[in-house]
């Protein structure tokens, strides 16, 4: 039966391993992979308040799980989904102190702090990334795109942008958010013609992409 619902999960079909997991709990009650199994199904399917419900249990059932980074790592990525940035951040500050450079939970915190309007903040921690993890492509491309928000960037920061931005493309140059973000930089630095390839260059791999689609519209205005 642990097969079938792992076979149910590979295949993305979340809804009926959820129904599996739950039978074998039922036979096992306490084994910590089921249940860890059964709280990741629940945030496939979107149900982050259940998701977290079990990750607390096995918090506090089986703390030297193998997964237990893991589990808090999803425990805050349930509470972001769930747009409760104060119990998400309070988390991440709280595993820092364990983890200090952890960049998974400082990516977190990161965007914790541009969705709420910290982009100064969100930036420090880009940099901070950055400097424990010189090739960590979601920060290369977040702190250019950040630094291009900025209404009055220094040139000390527009060459900074450029750098993170050109580095995360150099690592995955048909990436569509990086040629995104790039583009956004270029459009930014009066540069339309640039930016306008950028773009094309990015729809190319993801014709739907809707940010690219309003940039590209945006353009011919």
């Amino acid at each position: 039966m642990a097969e079938d619902y792992v076979s149910y999960m590979q295949k993305g079909n979340y809804a009926l391993a959820l129904t599996l997991i739950d039978k074998e709990i039922n036979n096992s009650p306490n084994d910590p992979v089921l249940h860890y199994n059964f709280a990741l199904c629940c945030f496939q399917t979107k149900n982050f308040k259940k998701s977290i419900q079990v990750f607390d249990h096995i918090l506090q059932e089986y703390p030297k799980f193998i997964e237990i980074d893991n589990v808090y790592r999803l425990k805050v990525f349930s509470y972001i989904e769930l747009k409760d940035w104060s119990s998400a951040e309070k988390l991440i500050q709280e595993r820092l102190q364990f983890s200090l450079n952890d960049p998974k939970l400082l990516s977190f915190l990161a965007h914790i702090y541009e969705y709420t309007h910290r982009l100064d903040e969100a930036i420090e921690i880009h940099r901070r990334i950055l400097q424990s993890t010189p090739d960590y492509r979601n920060s290369l491309n977040s702190l250019g795109y950040l630094l291009a928000l900025k209404e009055h960037p220094t040139p000390a920061e527009k060459k900074e942008a450029i750098e993170s931005l050109k580095k995360a493309l150099m690592y995955d140059p048909e990436n569509p958010a990086y040629l995104d973000s790039f583009g956004f930089l270029l459009q930014k630095s009066g540069n339309p013609e640039s930016a306008w390839k950028a773009f094309q260059k990015g729809l190319k791999q993801n014709p739907n992409h809707p940010v690219l689609l309003e940039r590209l519209k945006n353009l011919r205005k």
